[in-house]
C-alpha cells in the first residue's frame, strides 16, 4: 500500500482482550460480518455471545486487530475486560476512552470529569472531543455485570448502553458475553448479534493443537493425525479447553500421560472448560500453584517483582522467576514482554481463586491481604490531581474489601474520599461505603466511614440524607476524643443546616468547627468554616457580626498567603454587603474572590461568586451587565456540576428579565431554576417555583395572582442573600396591586 492510500493511525487503548493472535484460527466469515457490521452507521452495538471458552474473546481481538490496521477511518479503540480492568464503571470507561482525545484536550477532560454533570453528559461531551473518525469500545465478558436473564446489573452499564444508542457522536460497542444482553426492542435493531456456538472446525483444532507444541514436550508433534482429531470432538472444538490440555499434557513430567488419558473422564464432568482447567491446575506443582494462586489474586498482569514481594514473607524458598518461566512455557500465564507482566488467562484465574483454601498460610484472605499491601506500598503520594493518582489506593481497598478487611477498607476511603468527590467521583465514593456499611467493627474505622458518607452527601445531595451519619459521627468522635474527624463532621453538618435554612444551628455548628480546625492547624478548613458561619449571619440579617467574621477571614489570608484563605473572605464579606446594600463593595469584594478562587483552582465557587456580582449590579441598575454575568455564573455552576449555584444565578437571571420587561425569559429562567434547586435540595425550591407563577400568571395577564405569587418569593427568599432581595419583590407585587389587568409579551 502506497503512503498517499495507507490508513491514518488507529489508536489503540488497553491490551487485547485474548492473546495469541497469530494463532487465531478461521472465524474468516464472521470476522468479516462483524467488521461490516462495526462500519455500518445503523449499527451501534454488535454482541458476540456463547459458551465460556469458545472463543468470543480472541474473535473479538482479532477483529479490532484487523480494525486498526486496515480501516482507513478507525481512529481509535479501547480494549476493556471486566477480567482484567474490573467492573465497567462511567469513570473506568471515561478514562479510557479520554485517552483517544488529542493532547490538547486533554487538560480540559480532566476538567470534564471533575465537573458536576451527569455521568451521561460526561460521557457524550467526552465523544465529542474525539476527532472525527470510527471509535470501537470492547467491552469483554461482559456477563460479569448482567443478570442470569441478562439484564444488566449496574446503572453505569445502563447508562453507557443509553449514551451508545442514543447520541449522534458514540463509540461502537464490541461486546463478548456468554448471554446476550436484554435491550429494549426499540433499539434491538441497532444491534447484531453473533451466537459462537461451534468450536473451531476439526482441521483447524489439529493445526492449533500441533502449534500450541512447537517443541514437542507435549509429544503432539507426531501423534496421529486420528488421535488428534478425536481429541479436538472430544472437547468440541473449544480452543481454550485445546490449550488447557497442551498444558496438561506439557507440565505432567511424571505420569507422563497421552491426550487421550487426559480427555478420558471429559464427558461426565459437566461443564467441560471448567473440569478441564480444574484437571490441569491439580497437575501443578506445589510451587507453581502457589504462583497461580498469587497471580489469579492480583486478578490482572503483576510483575515478577510483585509476585515476589507478596510471595516471600509466606513461602521465601520459591523460585518466582522459575516458576513463572515454566507456567508461561506451558501457557498457563501469558506475557506481556514489555511491560514486564505476567497474567492468567481469565478462566484460569477464576478457577484457581475458587481453589484457594478458606484458612491457612496461604488461604486466599491472607493472599488478598499480602496482594493489598503490595498496593498500598506503592501508593502515590499527595497532592494528587487526577482520580489516576490514586489508582493503587483503590485497588488497595478492592483487596481489603475481598479479605473483608473492612476496618482498613474505611481508613482507605477516609484517605481519598474527599479527593475523590471533589474530583466528580461522588457516586463511586458512595458505592465503596455501601459496600463496607454493614460489616465495620472498630469505633475509629466507623468514625471515617461515617464522615466520608456524609460529606459525599453533603456535596451530591440529597442534603437531608447527611444528617444521620453527620450526627452520628459528632456524637463517636466526641466519644472517642478524635479532633480531626469531629471538626469535619461539624462543619459538613453546619453547611448542610445552611443551605437547609436551620441557620442558628448552623452558626453554632460552623463555629465550634472553626475553633477546633484553628487548634489543629488546618487553616484551609477552618476559613472555610468562618466564611460559611458568616454567610449564615447574613441569612439571620445580623450583618455587622458577618462583617466581623469576614474582616477574621482576611486578617487570616495576610497571615498565611493562602488565596484560598482570601477567597474566601472576599466571599463572606460580599455577601454581607448584598444584604446591606452596599453595592459597589458587594462587587468588589466578589471581584476579589473570583480572582483568589482561579488561582487557587477552585471551580465549584466561582459560580456563587458571580451570583453575588449580578446581585450588586441589579441593585446598581446595570441590569445588561447583570444579565451577562449571570449567565457565566450560571455556566460556571453547570460546567462543576453544583447545582445550587446554578439554581441561584438561574433565580436572578429570572429577576433580572423581568426588570428588563422580558417575561417570558423571567418563566423559563425560574423554572430552570426550580430544576436545579430539586437537584441540590435546600429551602430554595419554593422561592423558585413562585417566581415562575407570578412570570407565567404576568404573561396571561394576571396581575393580582402574579403579585401574591411575588409576595410569596419574597417570603421564601427572605434573608437569603445570595438570591435578589425580598424587598425588590414586594415593592414590584405593590406595583402591580395598582396596575389594570393586561397580558404581558410571552408566547
Amino acid at each position: 500500500m502506497d503512503a498517499a492510500n495507507a490508513p491514518t493511525a488507529c489508536r489503540v487503548v488497553g491490551t487485547p482482550v485474548s492473546y495469541g493472535l497469530e494463532a487465531f484460527k478461521n472465524r474468516r466469515e464472521v470476522t468479516e460480518q462483524i467488521l461490516h457490521w462495526l462500519a455500518d452507521p445503523a449499527t451501534r452495538v454488535v454482541t458476540i455471545f456463547g459458551r465460556r471458552g469458545i472463543g468470543k474473546s480472541a474473535l473479538a481481538a482479532r477483529v479490532v486487530e484487523l480494525l486498526a490496521s486496515t480501516s482507513s477511518d478507525c481512529r481509535g479503540i479501547v480494549n476493556l475486560s471486566t477480567r482484567t480492568d474490573g467492573i465497567f464503571t462511567i469513570e473506568r470507561i471515561f478514562f479510557a476512552c479520554a485517552e483517544l482525545a488529542d493532547a490538547d484536550k486533554q487538560e480540559e477532560l480532566e476538567l470534564l470529569w471533575a465537573s458536576r454533570r451527569s455521568p451521561r453528559d460526561k460521557l457524550i461531551s467526552l465523544f465529542t472531543t474525539l476527532r472525527e473518525g470510527r471509535y470501537v469500545i470492547v467491552l469483554d465478558n461482559l456477563e460479569d455485570q448482567l443478570t442470569d436473564d441478562g439484564t444488566p446489573e449496574t446503572s453505569d452499564l445502563e447508562i453507557l448502553l443509553d449514551v451508545v444508542f442514543r447520541a449522534s457522536r458514540s463509540p461502537r460497542a464490541l461486546v463478548t458475553s456468554q448471554i446476550p444482553i436484554v435491550l429494549d426492542p426499540a433499539v434491538r435493531k441497532m444491534e447484531a448479534r453473533v451466537h459462537l456456538k461451534d468450536g473451531l472446525p476439526v482441521a483447524e483444532c489439529v493445526e492449533l493443537l500441533r502449534e500450541l507444541d512447537r517443541d514437542g514436550d507435549a509429544g503432539l508433534l507426531d501423534a496421529p493425525r486420528v488421535e488428534l482429531e478425536m481429541a479436538a470432538r472430544r472437547v468440541h472444538g473449544v480452543p481454550r479447553a485445546l490449550e488447557l490440555a497442551v498444558g496438561a499434557l506439557a507440565g505432567d513430567q511424571l505420569t507422563l500421560p497421552t491426550l487421550n488419558e487426559v480427555l478420558q473422564d471429559f464427558a461426565a464432568r459437566g461443564d467441560v472448560v471448567d473440569q478441564l482447567a480444574h484437571a490441569r491446575y491439580r497437575r501443578l506443582d506445589n510451587e507453581a500453584r502457589i504462583i497461580m494462586d498469587v497471580l489469579a489474586v492480583f486478578g490482572s498482569p503483576a510483575t515478577r517483582e510483585s509476585v515476589e514481594w507478596v510471595i516471600q514473607p509466606l513461602a521465601p524458598a520459591i523460585d518466582t522467576a522459575y516458576s513463572l518461566s515454566q507456567l508461561a512455557h506451558v501457557h498457563m500465564v501469558s506475557v506481556d514482554r514489555r511491560l514486564r507482566e505476567f497474567g492468567l488467562h481469565p478462566l484460569d484465574a477464576d478457577i484457581a481463586y475458587a481453589a484457594l483454601p478458606p484458612n491457612g498460610p496461604l488461604s486466599r484472605r491472607v493472599l488478598e491481604r499480602r496482594v493489598a499491601a503490595w498496593f498500598e506500598k506503592n501508593q502515590a503520594l499527595s497532592p494528587w490531581r487526577s482520580v489516576t493518582d490514586v489508582t493503587n489506593h483503590r485497588l488497595a481497598y478492592e483487596h481489603r474489601l475481598r479479605a473483608e478487611d473492612h476496618d482498613q477498607c474505611a481508613f482507605i476511603l477516609d484517605e481519598i474520599g474527599e479527593f475523590l468527590v471533589w474530583q466528580g467521583s461522588i457516586r463511586e465514593v458512595l458505592g465503596m461505603h455501601l459496600a463496607i456499611a454493614d460489616h465495620i467493627h472498630d469505633d475509629t474505622a466507623r468514625l471515617a466511614h461515617l464522615v466520608g458518607i456524609g460529606q459525599a452527601k453533603h456535596i451530591g445531595g440529597p442534603l437531608e440524607e447527611a444528617i444521620q451519619p453527620l450526627r452520628q459521627a459528632i456524637e463517636l468522635a466526641e466519644h472517642i476524643g478524635d479532633q480531626r474527624q469531629l471538626e469535619r463532621a461539624l462543619f459538613s453538618l453546619g453547611d448542610v443546616f445552611r443551605e437547609l435554612r436551620r441557620l442558628r444551628e448552623a452558626v453554632d455548628l460552623l463555629g465550634r468547627a472553626s475553633v477546633i480546625a484553628g487548634q489543629i492547624g488546618n487553616v484551609l478548613h477552618q476559613a472555610h468554616a468562618i466564611m460559611c458561619q458568616s454567610l449564615a449571619l447574613t441569612y439571620l440579617g445580623e450583618i455587622s457580626e458577618a462583617l466581623e467574621l469576614a474582616d477574621r477571614l482576611q486578617r487570616l489570608a495576610d497571615e498565611t498567603g493562602e488565596p484560598l484563605v482570601l477567597a474566601r473572605a472576599g466571599d463572606a464579606s460580599s455577601a454581607a454587603y448584598i444584604a446591606a446594600e452596599r453595592w459597589d463593595d458587594a462587587i468588589r469584594s466578589a471581584e476579589n474572590s473570583v480572582r483568589a478562587y482561579e488561582q487557587s483552582g477552585i471551580p465549584e465557587a466561582l459560580g456563587y461568586a458571580r451570583n453575588v456580582q449580578g446581585i450588586g449590579l441589579l441593585g446598581q441598575g446595570h441590569i445588561d451587565q447583570a444579565i451577562e454575568l449571570l449567565n457565566r455564573g450560571r455556566a460556571d455552576g453547570s460546567r462543576v456540576e453544583t447545582p445550587r449555584a446554578e439554581g441561584l444565578c438561574l433565580y436572578n437571571l429570572a429577576w433580572a428579565y423581568w426588570i428588563a420587561g422580558d417575561i417570558a425569559a423571567s418563566r423559563d429562567s425560574a423554572l430552570c431554576a426550580v430544576e436545579a434547586f430539586r437537584r441540590s435540595g435546600g429551602a430554595d425550591v419554593v422561592a423558585g417555583e413562585n417566581l415562575a407563577v407570578a412570570a407565567g400568571s404576568m404573561i396571561e395577564g394576571d396581575n393580582q395572582t402574579a403579585s401574591a405569587a411575588l409576595r410569596k418569593a419574597a417570603t421564601a427568599a427572605q434573608g437569603n442573600s445570595d438570591l435578589a432581595p425580598a424587598q425588590w419583590l414586594l415593592a414590584e407585587a405593590a406595583r402591580l396591586d395598582l396596575r389594570p389587568k393586561e397580558p404581558m409579551n410571552g408566547p
